[in-house]
C-alpha cells in the first residue's frame, strides 16, 4: 500500500512538472475560461427542475433525465449568481458590469438593474418568506433590499461594515461574515445583533442556527449552543478519473473546499477534486463520496424539503442527487 501511494504521488509530480496552466482573462472577463461553464443553479420547483447560469449571460430550464434544455433569458453580461422568486417568476441575477439584475422568466426580459456602488457581485442570499435581498460587492460594501417594497435598500449598523451578507432567515435574521474571526447576526426588524467568534467563511445554517464554516482545505461544524467548533474535518482524498481505463484513483491528497449545504443529519461539501462528500452531521464521519462530475462544481442547490440535490461544474455538467 505503502509503494502504490508512493508511486502515484511521483507519477503527478512528472505530470504537474512538464504541464504549463495558462489563465487569461480579457476585458475582465471570465468567458474566456469557458462560456458553456454553468455558474449556479437553482431549483424551481419541488424537485428534478432548475435554472442554470452561464457566464455568457444566458438562463435555461433543465429538466432532470431529459437531455433538452430551454434557454429561459440571455443578457448581454455575465451571470454569477441568481436567487429564484416562484411567486413573481423573477431571477435575480449578480452580473459583472451590470449590478443586480431582475429577470422575469416567462418572458426572458430584463425587468429591472440594481446598480452597485463600485466593483461587482457574485454572490446573492434571498429569503422567500420575507423577500429579503442581499449581497456584497469587491470593494467590501454590502446592500440589503427589500423586494416586496420596490427594492428598497435597507439601512445597516455601523458594526456590519466591511461584513458580507451570507443567509437570511424567515424571522428576519441576515447572517454576516467577514472581519475579525466573527460572524454577525442582525435582526432587520428588531434591530438586534448577535455575534459568534469563528474560523472561516459561513456557507450555511441549520434549522438549530448551527454553521457550516469552509476554511481553505477543511471545513467546519459550529455549535452556537455551546459556542464552539464541534468538528473540522478534510475531503480525505483526491479521486481522478482515468478515462481510458474507465476508473478512479483514490490519490491521499486533500484539495480544498469550496462550499457545502446541511440538512436534518447530514452535510455535503464540494471541492477542487471534483467531487461531492456526504457527511453524518452529529459525527462527522464520510458516509458516501460523489465522483461524476469530470470538472470542479461550481453551484448546489437543495429542495425545499431536502430530499434532492443538484451540483453543476465548470465544463456544463450537471447532476441531480437523491437524497
Amino acid at each position: 500500500m505503502k509503494f502504490y501511494k508512493i508511486a502515484t504521488l511521483v507519477f503527478l509530480s512528472l505530470l504537474f512538472t512538464n504541464c504549463k496552466q495558462r489563465i487569461t482573462i480579457k476585458k475582465s472577463k471570465f468567458t474566456g475560461i469557458n462560456p458553456v461553464s454553468y455558474t449556479d443553479v437553482v431549483f424551481t420547483s419541488s424537485r428534478d427542475t432548475v435554472f442554470v447560469s452561464t457566464y455568457d449571460g444566458k438562463i435555461y430550464e433543465l429538466i432532470n433525465q431529459k437531455n433538452n434544455r430551454k434557454q429561459i433569458a440571455a443578457i448581454d453580461d455575465e451571470i454569477y449568481n441568481m436567487a429564484y422568486n416562484a411567486e413573481k417568476n423573477e431571477v435575480y441575477a449578480a452580473t459583472l458590469h451590470l449590478g443586480i439584475v431582475v429577470i422575469n422568466t416567462l418572458s426572458g426580459a430584463l425587468i429591472k438593474k440594481i446598480p452597485l456602488k463600485a466593483s461587482w457581485a457574485y454572490q446573492l442570499c434571498y429569503n422567500q418568506k420575507n423577500g429579503i435581498l442581499a449581497t456584497f460587492d469587491f470593494k467590501g460594501n454590502h446592500y440589503i433590499w427589500d423586494t416586496e417594497n420596490d427594492f428598497k435598500q435597507l439601512d445597516t449598523p455601523a458594526e456590519l461594515k466591511q461584513m458580507r451578507p451570507k443567509y437570511i432567515t424567515d424571522n428576519g435574521d441576515i447572517y454576516f461574515d467577514g472581519r475579525m474571526n466573527k460572524i454577525l447576526v442582525w435582526n432587520y426588524k428588531t434591530n438586534e445583533i448577535k455575534q459568534h467568534t469563528i474560523k472561516g467563511k459561513l456557507a450555511d445554517v441549520d434549522s438549530e442556527a448551527n454553521f457550516l464554516l469552509i476554511d481553505g482545505k477543511e471545513f467546519g461544524y459550529y455549535n452556537t449552543a455551546s459556542d464552539s467548533l464541534y468538528y473540522s474535518k478534510k475531503h480525505p482524498d483526491w479521486p481522478i478519473y482515468l478515462a481510458d481505463k474507465d476508473t478512479t484513483v483514490n490519490v491521499p491528497l486533500n484539495l480544498e473546499v469550496i462550499t457545502g449545504l446541511m440538512t436534518k443529519g447530514h452535510l455535503y461539501t464540494y471541492g477542487l477534486d471534483k467531487s461531492i462528500r456526504k457527511w453524518n452531521k452529529p459525527s462527522g464521519a464520510i458516509v458516501e463520496t460523489y465522483s461524476k462530475h469530470r470538472a470542479t462544481p461550481s453551484a448546489m442547490d437543495i429542495t425545499q424539503d431536502r430530499s434532492q440535490l443538484v451540483t453543476v461544474d465548470l465544463k456544463g455538467g450537471i447532476e441531480f442527487w437523491d437524497l
